[in-house]
């Protein structure tokens, strides 16, 4: 197995990653956000429907370096505000890669675990909420308004950070299961991976 990323690799890396990043932009910023608890639900629900989007990006681009191509491309775009989601992307990438490189990246088990890693990534935005929760709560209410700060700083007490790495876990968890067995049921089926 190829090791070195090469520069077909690079490209499809960069599609995947537009891929992952359009959806997970959609998710968090447009659709996830109408409810308070579901913004909070974030790292379950983008894990859940992102794991697919994963498990075929590591698929194609088997290369090391490619987990964390992508984890930093999340990181950079997730981290608008502050510079935590982006070292909390490369900590989580650099982990997955690790993780993802047990039995020479051909374990499935392996890849799934590297995803339920790789999802904590989603995790990254919320840690304001544990050292600068005033700021974040400032920024949720210019974007959303004072009642949706309100009903969000009810919902956000200060142990709801270990809720939502949970939540990440089980979304990773979840979503890398999905996404191998549509990987099984219809990329493999169809000739598209091997």
């Amino acid at each position: 197995m190829k090791t070195k990323l090469t520069t077909k690799d690079l490209i499809t890396a960069g599609a995947f990653g537009a891929i992952y990043l359009v959806v997970l932009t959609v998710l968090s910023t447009i659709v996830l956000p109408v409810v308070p608890v579901l913004f909070l639900a974030t790292p379950l629900i983008a894990g859940l429907i992102l794991g697919s989007v994963y498990m075929l990006y590591v698929t194609k681009v088997p290369g090391k370096g490619a987990i964390l191509i992508l984890a930093v491309l999340v990181g950079l775009i997730t981290s608008m505000s502050t510079i935590y989601p982006l070292l909390f992307a490369v900590l989580w990438g650099l982990i997955a890669e690790v993780v993802a490189g047990r039995n020479g990246r051909k374990s499935a088990g392996a890849l799934v675990a590297s995803y339920c890693v790789f999802n904590l990534t989603s995790v990254g935005p919320f840690f304001a909420l544990l050292v600068a929760k005033d700021a974040f709560l400032g920024n949720v209410m210019t974007y959303y308004g004072a009642d949706y700060a309100e009903t969000l700083d009810a919902l956000t007490p200060n142990w709801i950070f270990l809720v939502l790495v949970a939540l990440a876990l089980i979304g990773g968890a979840l979503g890398g299961l999905f996404g191998k067995r549509i990987l099984k049921k219809h990329f493999v089926k169809a000739g598209i991976i091997a």
